[in-house]
């Protein structure tokens, strides 16, 4: 546990770094603009369903089984708001899931989603739904989320690879 926390931080800071670096403001939001979604390793994953509303379903199918079956993969994404920003709330909608709803502040937190589509198609949307303040999303490049927005999506993609190997018994 110690050690998802440690690597939960250093990655907060790592993007803290690099949205304060300017280089998030090169990536405005817009129609053409598509942004890229990291996978959450097989190591995090206790520590990154912590992070999602059970409410949504049962997080077991998020989980390995004993039995080989093949959990559904998640998604990293990080929020944080840009310095001097009051702190702000944002909820997340990836598919039919909905993310409890966030707190951002400058600290940057790391939150799991499912994909929005089937893994296997390697693209689909990701919608935020801003309840309250401003937020940068850490995609690749960067979404920066408006209080004026209101209700935004953007597309996102993926690079699926083969997670689980299949028996033929």
């Amino acid at each position: 546990m110690a050690a998802g926390v440690a690597m939960a931080v250093v990655s907060g800071v790592v993007w803290w770094f690099w949205l304060a670096s300017g280089r998030a403001d090169s990536a405005k939001s817009g129609p053409a603009t598509i942004s890229a979604l990291t996978e959450v390793t097989e190591q995090d994953i206790a520590d990154a369903l912590t992070t999602m509303a059970p409410s949504n379903g049962p997080l077991a199918r998020f989980q390995a089984t004993k039995d080989g079956t093949c959990r559904q993969p998640l998604a990293w994404v990080s929020l944080v708001s840009l310095p001097g920003e009051p702190p702000s709330q944002i909820r997340l909608i990836s598919g039919s899931y909905y993310s409890p709803v966030i707190a951002v502040s400058a600290t940057p937190v790391r939150v799991a989603i499912p994909y929005p589509k089937p893994y296997e198609t390697g693209r689909g949307e990701l919608t935020a739904v801003d309840v309250g303040g401003s937020a940068t999303i850490a995609l690749l490049p960067a979404w920066r989320v408006s209080a004026a927005d209101g209700k935004t999506t953007r597309e996102v993609v993926w690079h699926p690879v083969e997670r689980c190997s299949h028996s033929n018994g």
